[in-house]
């Protein structure tokens, strides 16, 4: 019975120490992302690193501290669209200023919380046509509605003649302070801080992790501006003619798969269809290398520049602006072509990685096509033949096989037989 009791014990305390050792599980965690400045493509790309990360790491929310006094209407609808497509719950705390573009951003979000002092709106496009208010109080009705939001007050925030009763008169645009816009249900509290805004939904014991603009949202911010992709196409289109005018020396290929990388990486593609993308592209650059490389009817050449201008047309957008940058990007490439493409072959970087030494006719080398004309043709071995080796006929190095015997250097030979680019020799017997 005793040693039961301390079989049973033993087997208690290995449990404990077992259950003791697993890890604590992790405290709630919520992510903010300070949305400040200008609102454009280094934005989105903060906005979309810190979702992702929320979406991986399982975060309880994700609020958007905004203080913005507008930017670029397309990156504001990027930033709209993942804020309405992440699985996160989202609230938006505007902490001095969400106007224009920060307006159409706090909106996204699934809740609206304001800092004493704050205000809300002032949205109307620039220029203000009556086809870019349309388009605009559009997206902000339906984002509005999205997020159950009264879908007026977003209109009444682009279109100044419709004005909103007791706080707008028609031909002003409207704008709402903390205190109107908790009158008027959009925003859901008034807060001091995130802290404070996280207590109105009970996160405020939550672990905070911040994200802020980093060098490397800067960077893909820089990557997206239609200016520098443009150049960036223009140089992947001026790479490959280079590669083409050089002979294919490979150095053309690899600036080009080079700039389709930095191009790529300011997309708004998924890693899958961004690998899918990239393998297009390379694929592409493959097949016009090995036209160049083997010259045949043009099918490669042809369907590698299929691939590489369909490959560029999806990392800009498949849009009409991606036609744009492609049709600028060719002018500007052609451009490039002519004031460099006559110094090329002087560079004297391209001098150390180009071959120059060709074998010529001139130089004692023939081409191996039609070699029936050697025919009972006489000459000198240069090399040893065991069987195969090079001869001399006339001025012309030949590569030739024996009728299998050895044949040393420098014995005169004569062509027996000719089988397509197959020269067959035999030592020329001397009569004494």
């Amino acid at each position: 019975m005793l040693k039961k009791s301390r079989v049973f014990l033993t087997i208690l305390s290995l449990m404990f120490a077992f259950f003791a050792a697993l890890p604590v599980s992790a405290a709630d965690t919520v992510r903010i992302v300070h949305v400040s400045g200008e609102i454009d493509n280094a934005r989105v790309a903060l906005v979309r690193r810190s979702l992702t990360a929320a979406e991986d790491e399982g975060d309880k929310a994700v609020v958007v501290e905004i203080n913005t006094l507008g930017g670029e209407v397309e990156s504001a609808l990027k930033i709209r669209d993942m804020l309405q497509q992440t699985n996160v719950p989202t609230i938006a705390y505007v902490s001095s200023r969400a106007w224009s573009a920060g307006a159409l951003i706090a909106l996204s979000c699934r809740h609206i919380v304001m800092a004493p002092g704050s205000s809300i709106g002032a949205a109307e496009p620039i220029p203000a046509t009556e086809k870019n208010i349309a388009a605009l109080k559009a997206d902000f009705s339906a984002t509005a509605a999205a997020t159950g939001k009264n879908p007026l007050l977003a209109e009444a925030m682009v279109d100044k003649t419709l004005g909103y009763y007791g706080y707008a008169d028609a031909g002003q645009i409207l704008a709402l302070t903390d205190v109107q816009a908790r009158a008027l249900n959009l925003s859901e509290g008034t807060a001091d801080s995130e802290t404070e805004a996280l207590r109105l939904y009970s996160l405020g014991e939550a672990t905070v992790v911040s994200d802020e603009m980093e060098p490397r949202d800067m960077f893909v911010g820089i990557l997206r501006q239609p200016i520098v992709r443009m150049i960036l196409v223009a140089l992947i289109l001026s790479a490959l003619v280079i590669e083409i005018k050089m002979g294919g020396i490979g150095a053309g290929l690899g600036m080009a798969v080079v700039m389709g990388a930095l191009l790529l990486g300011g997309s708004d593609e998924s890693w899958f269809n961004s690998m899918k993308l990239i393998a297009l592209f390379v694929l592409g650059a493959v097949f016009i290398g090995i036209e160049l490389v083997t010259p045949s009817v043009g099918v490669f050449g042809l369907a590698g520049v299929v691939m590489v201008f369909g490959s560029l047309f999806f990392m800009l957008g498949a849009d009409m602006s991606a036609l744009y940058i492609l049709a600028g990007s060719i002018v500007f490439a052609v451009l490039l072509f002519i004031l460099l493409g006559k110094r090329l072959p002087k560079s004297r970087f391209l001098a150390k990685v180009t071959l120059h030494n060709r074998s010529t006719r001139e130089k004692g080398y023939s081409s191996q096509e039609d070699k029936s004309k050697y025919l009972y043709e006489e000459g000198k071995t240069i090399t040893i033949l065991r069987p195969s080796g090079t001869v001399r006929i006339g001025k012309e190095r030949v590569d030739a096989v024996s009728g299998g015997e050895f044949i040393d250097k420098d014995t005169e030979v004569r062509v027996i037989q000719v089988e397509g680019t197959r020269v067959i020799v035999e030592p020329v017997i001397k009569n004494k």
